[in-house]
């Protein structure tokens, strides 16, 4: 098997708000309480001053503007429409993820889930005892709903507040403060792999991976004697809507997925075309576009740069790829080349399936955002000599790790450099990367040795988790 690879006036209170002169929210039949007032205005002030610190017009592009250090590993970040945003890490015993302490139900190895106002503010936590090989998420709905996706085939049960789910894999629907709401178990037997989750506006949820053996999402067993890519949609409750697997001559894995506000959903992976000793896997890229009632409307591949897909996004008219390639390809009328035998890359298409444009550059893409402003962010790692579309990285420290963290900003719309940064360290990894509603991209990861995140070398000590801001 293949390796496979979160005080003012009355009236500036109006006016921050967003209200008539009447003061009733849009959409309400009663006036808010004084409480309520009070903390949307707080709100709305401590947001514009933070957006003041940034110092509009004087903060460099892709210059550090937080770094939050936490006793945990993020694997995730997730931000809502309105900006607030969720981080999954995992940890053990009590930390304080900055609302006082919380703690592993029972003690030992946990994980949770972290809910953060716009500003940064910590808004609620949610502790669960347990570890599991897979917590894909969390998917963020219209109302602000979670759901995540779990295999935990050689775990225990996990108790997510709605009683012990010993299913082996499934997905778990939340409330916006983590609550349990409800639980659909996912048969099968054999090896499976989610990746990612994603939910649209109507609160249908989406998901995607590799799976080995025999699945069934609710509509009937799919069986495959190779690793083979897989989508599924259930509707806000847990009910299956539709499923797709995608098998392939040496098999093939789904690691990137997003949906557009009408429903439309985009799938991107790879097919498999050669195996290393080690049992990693390479191959030719492809992307998918589904209708939102999962009829395929067009496919896309993109032969010979034996790499891989690690994660997609899309907004408005663009849908990007990221993740990592070894060979020369072929792609909107140019070769993308790699510079030293491996190379990140990032690739476009239109929503039409038209190829846009691409680039290869420093070593490895893990994440990959879009914010509504039309600019597409890329994190990774790269090694000494890296550049990006010719600005050179910084220099990295001697180590045993050779691995750093870059950030690039590139136009959705036609692939212009924006900015790009390298943060030198002797020792990380890097998870996730979201845009928030103001554009700050937050990048999240954990390191053990040094690092550079813009303000001189810090020491990850008992604190190995971070949360980097980095300004549009």
């Amino acid at each position: 098997m293949a390796h496979r690879g979160f005080g003012l006036e009355v009236f500036c209170c109006i006016a921050l708000l967003g209200w008539g002169c009447g003061g009733v929210p849009p959409g309400t039949d009663e006036p808010p309480s004084a409480t309520q007032v009070e903390m949307q205005l707080q709100e709305a002030v401590e947001e514009e001053s933070t957006e003041d610190a940034r110092g509009h017009g004087h903060t460099p592009p892709g210059a550090s503007v937080e770094l939050r250090q936490l006793q945990a590993f993020p694997t995730s970040i997730t931000h809502d429409r309105d900006g607030n945003r969720v981080l999954l890490a995992s940890f053990a015993g009590t930390v304080d993820f900055g609302g006082g302490p919380v703690s592993v139900p029972g003690g030992g190895g946990g994980f949770a889930l972290v809910g953060y106002k716009p500003h940064g503010a910590f808004k609620w936590a949610r502790a669960f005892a347990g570890s599991a090989s897979s917590l894909i998420g969390p998917a963020i709905d219209r109302k602000r709903n979670l759901a995540l996706v779990v295999e935990k085939s050689f775990q225990g049960a996990i108790d997510f507040g709605g009683g012990p789910i010993s299913a082996a894999r499934f997905i778990v629907g939340l409330d916006p403060s983590g609550g349990f709401r409800w639980v659909r178990p996912i048969a099968g037997q054999g090896f499976f792999q989610p990746y990612q989750i994603v939910a649209s506006r109507s609160g249908d949820i989406t998901i995607s991976g590799v799976y080995n053996g025999v699945v069934d999402f609710g509509q009937g067993p799919l069986a495959s004697a190779l690793d083979t890519a897989f989508i599924a949609q259930y509707s806000a409750d847990g009910t299956p809507r539709w499923s797709h697997i995608f098998p392939d001559v040496k098999g093939s894995e789904a690691t990137g997925l997003a949906v557009d506000d009408d429903g439309t959903v985009y799938l991107g992976g790879t097919f498999t075309t050669a195996f290393n000793g080690d049992g990693s896997y390479y191959g030719d890229f492809f992307l998918m576009r589904f209708t939102p009632r999962g009829t395929r409307v067009w496919s896309r591949r993109v032969l010979g740069p034996l790499g891989n897909v690690r994660r997609l996004a899309m907004h408005g008219n663009r849908v990007a790829l990221t993740g990592f390639f070894r060979e020369p390809f072929s792609f909107a009328g140019k070769t993308v080349t790699p510079s030293d035998g491996r190379d990140a890359f990032v690739a476009t298409y239109s929503t039409s399936g038209a190829e846009s444009w691409g680039w290869g550059f420093a070593t490895d893409g893990r994440s990959i955002d879009m914010s509504p402003k039309g600019e597409v962010v890329v994190v990774g790692e790269y090694v000494d000599g890296d550049s990006i579309v010719g600005v050179p990285l910084p220099p990295v420290p001697p180590s045993a790790s050779p691995w750093s963290l870059f950030a690039a900003s590139f136009e959705s719309s036609n692939g212009r450099l924006r900015w790009a940064r390298g943060f030198p360290s002797t020792g990380i990894w890097v998870s996730d990367v979201s845009i928030g509603k103001q554009g700050v991209s937050r990048v999240v990861g954990y390191f053990w040795g040094d690092t550079d995140f813009g303000d001189g070398p810090v020491m990850p000590g008992s604190s190995p988790g971070f949360v980097l801001g980095l300004a549009r």
